[in-house]
């Protein structure tokens, strides 16, 4: 591995560069409407921000100077709002400095980021890196591109029709799920790729759980009509945030195309691409939080290769991609087997079932566990 990627890919960032710290509330607390400096402490250049847009910034910046959140911020997790390491002040000045140029550039959008001269370095490098990749998106006239409404049809037709789908109880699956993060970057302890056993339960188009038994304790990722939360371990459950809840739709919708109508707005066919060596037709639209979302139809078989999106934050985007294979049919329904989940945060993570089963389940399972009484 180069020194590029080493210092590119980490693990997930709590805070990292210009923010003061986080003082842990409690996270169903950190809404929308909340600004960053009334749920984090000591926060002096990202006032007046959503609260929900820290973390995806954060993360955006260690990103972009491929560093982790102790380059900034005091070792001890406890103390990360302290100004005890003078990169933070730095940091500050540098925002200070991208705020100014795009306010009196660019009329005040953010086309000016960290990534613009960074790329990956704590010190800006001053060679443009090559780019090889040639362009993918093939002219097609419209007059003769399918509708998304056929698009979206197809695909239901080929994964058993809307009649079956609708007739699905419940769904039970086992699989794993193979890391391919660089963990030995981030944690000597690990071997560069960790497989984890999961458990995933689904019902309807519009709930679904994934549990993800780490050996420190079990990561549970909850979605349903309701809302959205995650746990970690022994730690008390967080409502998902927007965005997080936002993608969290998309990714159950693979298997109810139907509810793709119902999350994105702005629904168009702009033509095709090359997926691999598969020809697909390509659906653009967006959330309320997620300010692109493009599906990846096969035109040949009519199956859902990839859901790609951008996350937001303060500075830009980041670009994630789900590549869907091995589509298995169970009970008269078709559904992927195995998905790969492509971030540039997480490198890549590829998740594989080995068995499903079709039976009912409560929805008592997707609730919200209360925090345990205080001692």
């Amino acid at each position: 591995m180069n020194e590029k990627l080493k210092k590119a890919v980490f693990c997930v960032l709590v805070l990292a560069l210009a923010v003061g710290g986080v003082g842990v509330r409690s996270a169903a607390a950190q809404t929308a409407a909340q600004k960053s400096e009334e749920f984090y402490k000591n926060i002096l250049v990202m006032k007046g921000q959503p609260a929900d847009l820290m973390v995806p910034s954060m993360q955006f910046m260690e990103i972009a100077l491929g560093v982790h959140c102790v380059y900034c911020h005091d070792d001890d997790a406890q103390k990360r709002e302290l100004d005890t390491k003078p990169m933070k002040n730095t940091a500050r000045a540098m925002i200070r400095m991208v705020n100014d140029i795009n306010k009196n550039t660019f009329a005040g959008r953010n086309v000016v980021t960290c990534f613009t001269c960074h790329r990956g370095h704590t010190s800006p490098v001053e060679v443009l890196p090559y780019n090889g990749e040639p362009a993918r998106s093939t002219a097609v006239a419209p007059s003769t591109m399918p509708t998304v409404d056929q698009l979206l049809d197809r695909y239901t037709a080929a994964l058993g029709g809307a009649e079956a789908l609708a007739k699905i109880a419940g769904r039970a699956a086992k699989g794993t799920v193979t890391n391919y993060a660089h963990l030995d970057q981030v944690h000597p302890e690990r071997a560069p790729t960790t497989v984890t056993p999961i458990d995933i339960v689904a019902k309807g188009p519009d709930k679904r759980m994934v549990v993800q038994h780490n050996i420190a304790g079990d990561a549970v990722n909850t979605y349903s009509s309701t809302g959205g939360w995650v746990r970690a371990g022994a730690a008390a459950a967080r409502d998902m945030r927007t965005d997080e809840l936002d993608a969290a739709k998309l990714e159950n919708a693979v298997i109810a195309p139907s509810q793709f109508k119902t999350l994105l707005t702005g629904l168009r066919v702009e033509g095709q691409e090359m997926v691999g060596e598969h020809t697909a037709w390509v659906v653009s639209g967006r959330t309320p939080t997620l300010p692109s979302v493009k599906l990846y139809f096969d035109r040949d078989t009519s199956y859902l290769l990839s859901v790609a999106y951008r996350q937001q934050s303060y500075y830009c985007c980041h670009a994630f991609r789900i590549d869907y294979d091995n589509f298995y049919i169970a009970n008269g329904v078709r559904m992927p087997l195995q998905w790969t989940v492509n971030g540039p945060r997480q490198a890549m993570l590829v998740y594989k079932l080995d068995s499903v089963q079709m039976s009912p389940v409560e929805d008592s399972r997707f609730a919200k566990p209360t925090a345990a009484p205080a001692r």
